[in-house]
């Protein structure tokens, strides 16, 4: 897939350095591309910055990256079997993150807001080649922090 210059630049941006450094960049511009609907994107941001993660860090992005992909096969490109199945694997993801330990009180409540939104889109999957496109449109989307350190306690992310 082509990229526009400016997916390439941040995609550039977020393979320098170590993982520190290129987090908070990354985190907010794919942020910005959720905002505007730019799902597939986001996913790209995201993993090149998962390669570089362990721990509960990886398993935010993880969640992000299969959700992202899973909206864009609702949103964008239909595909009905393939976004049950992201949505199902994002769920797992957040549901691990929230099973660290690593999560502030604002994080647990902002994970459980997407494994709930997550629980409702897959109920709205009638089978693995039906659902109910209408419903899922009406769903709102859920909250990506604008503050990623906001979700985990001060012991995932080193003092700066």
């Amino acid at each position: 897939m082509e990229f526009d210059s400016e997916i390439l630049s941040i995609l550039e941006k977020v393979k320098q350095g170590d993982p520190d450094s290129s987090f908070d960049y990354a985190w907010a511009e794919g942020r910005k591309l959720y905002l505007k609907g730019r799902y597939f994107e986001l996913h790209e941001v995201f993993e090149f910055q998962w390669k570089k993660e362990t721990g509960s860090r990886k398993y935010l992005l993880h969640g992000w990256i299969q959700l992202a992909i899973s909206l864009n096969k609702v949103f964008k490109k239909p595909n009905i079997r393939g976004s049950k199945m992201q949505a199902e694997k994002s769920k797992e993801k957040f549901i691990k993150l929230s099973e660290t330990g690593e999560l502030s009180l604002n994080g647990e409540i902002q994970i459980a807001g997407i494994i709930s939104y997550l629980e409702t889109l897959l109920n709205l999957f009638e089978s693995e080649e039906s659902w109910d496109l209408e419903q899922i449109k009406k769903l709102s989307l859920p909250e990506m922090q604008e503050n990623v350190k906001e979700l985990f306690s001060s012991s995932v992310f080193p003092a700066s």
